[in-house]
């Protein structure tokens, strides 16, 4: 008899096991990822009267399908991409929200995202850049999810007053771990890897006059 019940005990064991391992197989879908930067508190909501415009930044990523993917513990792969399959389009519009809201110095900046070459008459700065990596991967493993997250932004900024420029290589590296995996943690990974990257372009440059220039 006991002998009988541990046999049964192993079979419920192995069917439970097939059981996991088919429910986290994956089926090749496609998720949007609605990436939402973090706003710090801004101290004044009056913008200065200098006018940014920001470009679509231009996809060199060899796949430009999506951003990453999750391997799953029972096989096969969901794949990710922001939400509209625009990487440059949502960089852009991160930093115009950003420089709107707190830009240099805690004061919001009049900052609009226009289509490559159309929308610059005016402007006093105009901004672009390259994404040479935003990439994201989930591997699912036995009681966890690693999930790692990579960016490499090439940023442009052209100063229309005497046509000098600045261009910042911005790098970053985020890795997270968790129980029970969801898209929000990989939406929360990415919207952080990208609002560091931003800070991190305001913080090595500074506005002088009407011009962008580097802080160090």
């Amino acid at each position: 008899m006991i002998a009988q019940g541990c046999r049964i005990v192993g079979q419920c064991c192995v069917a439970l096991g097939l059981a996991v391992l088919l429910g986290c197989a994956g089926t090749g879908e496609m998720v949007a990822l609605n990436l939402q930067t973090q706003q710090p508190f801004a101290q004044s909501s009056q913008t200065e009267p200098l006018k940014i415009v920001i470009e679509p930044f231009e996809d060199l990523r060899t796949d430009r399908s999506k951003i990453g993917q999750r391997t799953h513990l029972g096989g096969g792969v969901t794949n990710f991409n922001v939400s509209g399959g625009a990487p440059g389009v949502t960089i852009a519009e991160a930093l115009a929200e950003t420089l709107r809201v707190r830009g240099w110095n805690r004061r919001g900046w009049d900052a609009r995202v226009v289509q490559a070459g159309v929308g610059v008459s005016g402007a006093d700065i105009v901004i672009g850049g390259e994404i040479r990596d935003f990439s994201t991967n989930a591997k699912s493993r036995v009681f966890n999810t690693k999930l790692t997250g990579e960016s490499r932004l090439v940023i442009k900024a052209r100063n229309l007053a005497d046509d000098s420029s600045t261009v910042r290589n911005i790098q970053g590296e985020q890795t997270k771990l968790v129980f029970w995996f969801t898209s929000e943690d990989v939406e929360t990974l990415m919207s952080g890897l990208l609002q560091d990257g931003i800070e991190r372009f305001i913080t090595d440059t500074k506005i002088e006059g009407r011009t962008l220039k580097s802080a160090k």
